[in-house]
Formats: structure tokens, C-alpha cells, sequence
């Protein structure tokens, strides 16, 4: 008798091992960090001013500026036409400007949020960047090099288009507003715009 109460203990408590192994696993599988129940995109801007050192030779930096960008209501929508409708050009085209404003994502459309006063001329026009991405992981860059061919005063944004066509409106997915730097014939000005999908 006591033999059999000794087996059936020693079954039971196996048994309550293997509901528990399968519970945590179970629990383990839901909350795996693996898993993705939701999905978010967020971005910095990256800003480094460049000028020419004649007696070393070389490009002394004198300027660096990094923050979180914004992503305008028109990005939002181009980026779910992107992935659920039907894919139009890379948002790989930056732009700068000098203007002052700071708008709210809602109305940016345009860097200055309605002027038209992106840089068209001076080698600071639109131009398209270098993608960047490593397979495997969930953040990618465009980075592009601007090399100044005129002084201009107070550059202070930058946004990520996917128009290639300077000037134009209504393709502006991103925006950063950043502090002012001040470019004379021959300083370069690198922006590099870090996408996170978190």
C-alpha cells in the first residue's frame, strides 16, 4: 500500500512538472520578444559641418548637431502606401532650407511649412542619398554630402522627400529642425538620416 501511494506521489509530481514546463512555454511563446504585435517608426537626424583646412590638407569638422526628426502626416500616408498599396519612388531625396519655421506635422508638407524657400542653388539643391541598411536588423540610413559652392547663412532644415525635384511640394516624409550653421564656398555639410522600425 505504501509502495503504491509512494508511485502514484511520484507520478503526480512528474505530471505537475510537465503542466507547468508547458504553461511557461506557452507564456514564453506569447510574450517572445521575437514576436511583433505592433510596429512603430522613429528617426534622427544626423548633421555635421565641414570646412576646408589648407594648411593640413584635410576637412576640419566645425559643426555637429544630432536629434529626433519629424514624421509629417503625408509621410505616415506614403508610407502605407508603401507597404499596403502601390509603391511609388524611394524617400531618399534631402533637402535644406534656411527658414525659421517650426510647423506641426500636420501642416508640413514643405520644408518651412508653406514658403517655398528650400534651397534650390549654391550646391545645397536637393540631391539623393546613399542608402544604407543591414539585413538582419531593423534600422537603415540616407546619407547625403553637400559641398557649398556659395555662402549660405543660417541653414537650419532638412527634410527626407521622395521627389527628386527640388523646390517641389507634397512629397516631404520627414523633417528635422536644427540649430543654425552658417556655409562658405567650399564647406561640406553631410546629413545622415537614421529610420528605426521599433
Amino acid at each position: 500500500m505504501t509502495k503504491n501511494r509512494l508511485i502514484a506521489g511520484v507520478a503526480l509530481i512528474v505530471l505537475l512538472g510537465l503542466v507547468g514546463a508547458i504553461a511557461a512555454f506557452v507564456v514564453d511563446s506569447e510574450q517572445s520578444p521575437e514576436a511583433v504585435t505592433s510596429l512603430s517608426i522613429r528617426g534622427k537626424v544626423v548633421v555635421e559641418a565641414y570646412h576646408y583646412n589648407e594648411a593640413t590638407g584635410t576637412y576640419d569638422r566645425f559643426y555637429y548637431y544630432e536629434s529626433s526628426n519629424t514624421i509629417t502626416i503625408i509621410g505616415r500616408d506614403y508610407i502605407a502606401q508603401q507597404l499596403g498599396g502601390t509603391p511609388s519612388d524611394e524617400a531618399k531625396w534631402i533637402s535644406l532650407s534656411l527658414n525659421t519655421a517650426d510647423p506641426p506635422p500636420n501642416t508640413w508638407e514643405e520644408l518651412g511649412g508653406g514658403a517655398d524657400d528650400e534651397i534650390i542653388s549654391g550646391g545645397l539643391e536637393r540631391a539623393v542619398g546613399t542608402y544604407d541598411h543591414t539585413a538582419g536588423t531593423n534600422t537603415w540610413t540616407i546619407e547625403a554630402e553637400f559641398t557649398a559652392s556659395a555662402t549660405h547663412t543660417d541653414v537650419q532644415q532638412t527634410g527626407l522627400q521622395w521627389v527628386v525635384t527640388g523646390g517641389s511640394n507634397g512629397n516631404l516624409m520627414a523633417a528635422n529642425h536644427f540649430t543654425p550653421v552658417t556655409l562658405t564656398s567650399g564647406d561640406t555639410l553631410t546629413i545622415t538620416w537614421e529610420l528605426t522600425l521599433s
